[in-house]
């Protein structure tokens, strides 16, 4: 069985070099970081973490919830979170709600319980998690990401996007085709990324001389392509001059494009489609999705980085943050088709100048 000491001589540094390289309890080149892990794995060598922690207090893991492991955009983000983490010297160990406010909150007492150092937390419900205030009573990090819900415990830190800028993104480009008329099709109730997407969007109509009834939103019950499938049925079946629809997210969206399928609706001849998210998925399938870029290698880096920095620097200057989104133009969105008529009967009022 390989030792410290064998990785140490293969690559011609001190013991206690290793042991900081490995542990993260000290500053080591990342660099040479690399080179020892590296050479670790190759050895065969593995750290008693068990036995470090007994010593030190700490067990080199981040926890992390995710509503929906299913949701393509929750697993890029896990994968960022282990790549940076992993670059840190920690493990992550990550679980997925299900949506399940229950199991949600299982599964953060059962992070507490096995002593991860951090959590990273993505609400998956606008419900409080009082697992969170134990979390926080204990003495460990918080970072929420993605969800920045008012529960939160005070000394909590968020990483989110800017999601009201990218909501008017979405409604300046619908409008600069040419659609009068835009629909939403916005997220669960209750969620902070689904207010900030509708409000930025119903702003940007106003900004423009127009305003957006509540009889042009439909609200989806998840982030789920299922819950878009619905809604968007419940929009289209009711006016068929319908001509553009924004969705709270990327899933909800490719629902949307099923159900105009299905009601012999051409995306993006009849109605355009934009999305939010910009997870793998929006540029595979046909037509490929016009949607708002969230940078999500970025967000997981920032969560990762945060969370640990917070854990081997309690006392520092820590702040959130909130990242930038832009706007990516496929093939789902297009100028309305000629048929399309004023707009002031079916949803849209005009301001008076």
């Amino acid at each position: 069985m390989p030792t410290i000491r064998d990785v140490a001589a293969e690559v011609g540094v001190s013991v206690t070099t290793v042991s900081h390289a490995l542990s993260g309890k000290r500053p080591v080149s990342r660099q040479l970081r690399r080179r020892i892990r590296e050479t670790a794995d190759r050895l065969g060598y593995r750290p008693n973490r068990i036995a470090a922690a007994m010593t030190t207090g700490k067990t080199h893991t981040l926890g992390m919830v995710v509503p929906d492991i299913a949701n393509p955009f929750f697993g890029e983000l896990l994968a960022s979170v282990e790549r940076v983490a992993g670059e840190r010297g920690y493990t992550v160990i990550g679980c997925s709600s299900e949506l399940d406010s229950t199991r949600e909150l299982r599964d953060v007492r059962a992070l507490l319980d096995r002593r991860v150092d951090g959590l990273i937390y993505l609400a998956s419900s606008a419900g409080d998690n009082p697992g969170l205030a134990e979390v926080a009573e204990a003495g460990v990090p918080i970072v929420a990401l993605d969800e920045e819900m008012a529960s939160l415990p005070d000394a909590a830190l968020a990483v989110t996007v800017d999601n009201e800028h990218g909501g008017a993104l979405a409604a300046r480009h619908l409008l600069e085709l040419g659609h009068e008329e835009p629909a939403v099709v916005a997220g669960p109730s209750g969620l902070p990324t689904a207010s900030a997407r509708l409000a930025g969007f119903a702003q940007a109509l106003l900004q423009a001389g127009q305003r957006l009834r509540s009889s042009r939103i439909v609200r989806a019950d998840a982030y789920r392509m299922s819950s878009g499938r619905t809604a968007g049925a419940a929009l289209l079946e009711g006016d068929e001059t319908l001509t553009a629809i924004f969705c709270a997210n990327d899933l909800i969206a490719l629902g949307v494009i099923e159900a105009a399928r299905e009601l012999g609706r051409d995306v993006p001849g009849e109605v355009s489609v934009v999305g939010f998210d910009d997870s793998f998925v929006a540029s595979l399938v046909s037509p490929a999705l016009t949607t708002v870029r969230q940078p999500l290698a970025w967000l997981g880096k920032e969560a990762a980085n945060l969370t640990i920095d917070l854990i081997e620097d309690p006392a520092g200057p820590h702040a959130g943050r909130q990242l930038p989104v832009e706007l990516v133009v496929r093939g789902s969105t297009s100028r309305p088709p000629r048929r399309a008529g004023v707009g002031a009967r079916n949803g849209i009022e005009r301001r008076a100048s």
